[in-house]
C-alpha cells in the first residue's frame, strides 16, 4: 500500500512539473510573437535598410552672362475691307382671298338596338318559396314582345335528382301567354309526379314547326330560380 502510494506521488509531482514547463513554454511563445526582437529569441527578424540616394542633380546649360534675349517683333495685321452686299428688294405677294367656310352637317347617331333575349326575365315565386304538400306552383315571368307564330316559352324544371327538362309550352297550356303584356303565368303540380325536395325551373324562347319539332331556341333561359315543394 505504502509503495503505491509513493508511486502515485511521484507520478504527481512528474505531471505538475511537466505542467509546469508546458506553461513556461507557451509564454516564451507569446512573448516573441508580441516583441519578436527579445534577446532569447532563437530566429530574431531581419530588417532589411533602405538606403535613399538622392538624384545627382542635372546642370541645365549656362548661358552667358551678358546674353540678352532678342524681343520679337509683331507686325499687327493690315484690316480686311468689307465689301457691302446689295439688299434684295422684297416684292408683296398678293393677298389671299379667303374661301367660304362650309357649315358642316351634324351626323345621326343611331340608337342601340335592344337584344329583346334581355327582357326575358324571371319573376317568382322568389327564390326559396315554400310550397304546402298539395299546393300548385304559379311561376312567372317577362318577355319584351309578343310572341312569333312559331314561337313558344317553353318551361323548364329540374326536379330533385332528375336533371333539367321541359314540362311544358306556356302559350299552348293557356293562348293569353303568347302576348302576355305585363307578366306572363304558368301553373303546374308536382305532388305524386317528383319527390319533395328542392326545384329549379326557368324559361326559354324556342321555335317549331307547324307539326310542334323544336327548330331552334330564340333566346336562351336565365340563371334558374328555386322553390321547395
Amino acid at each position: 500500500m505504502n509503495a503505491n502510494r509513493t508511486r502515485s506521488s511521484g507520478l504527481d509531482r512528474l505531471a505538475l512539473i511537466l505542467i509546469g514547463l508546458t506553461v513556461f513554454t507557451l509564454l516564451c511563445y507569446l512573448a516573441i510573437f508580441i516583441k519578436p526582437d527579445l534577446p532569447f529569441n532563437p530566429l530574431p527578424p531581419y530588417v532589411a535598410q533602405l538606403v535613399t540616394f538622392a538624384p545627382t542633380p542635372t546642370q541645365g546649360p549656362t548661358l552667358p552672362a551678358t546674353w540678352t534675349a532678342t524681343p520679337v517683333r509683331t507686325v499687327p495685321p493690315s484690316p480686311t475691307r468689307v465689301t457691302p452686299t446689295a439688299t434684295p428688294t422684297r416684292t408683296p405677294r398678293p393677298t389671299r382671298t379667303p374661301l367660304p367656310t362650309e357649315t358642316p352637317t351634324p351626323s345621326i347617331t343611331p340608337s342601340p338596338t335592344e337584344n329583346v333575349c334581355d327582357t326575358l326575365k324571371l319573376m317568382g315565386p322568389p327564390p326559396g318559396q315554400k310550397y304546402a304538400q298539395y299546393d300548385p306552383v304559379s311561376i312567372t315571368w317577362t318577355f319584351g314582345r309578343a310572341l312569333g307564330p312559331n314561337e313558344h316559352f317553353d318551361v323548364l324544371l329540374d326536379p330533385p335528382g332528375s336533371g333539367m327538362q321541359s314540362i311544358g309550352w306556356a302559350d299552348e297550356v293557356d293562348p293569353k301567354n303568347k302576348n302576355c303584356g305585363a307578366y306572363c303565368e304558368f301553373q303546374f303540380g308536382v305532388w305524386g309526379i317528383y319527390p319533395g325536395g328542392r326545384f329549379l325551373w326557368t324559361v326559354a324562347v324556342i321555335r317549331s314547326d307547324k307539326d310542334g319539332k323544336v327548330l331552334g331556341q330564340v333566346c336562351p333561359p336565365p340563371d334558374p330560380y328555386f322553390f321547395e315543394h
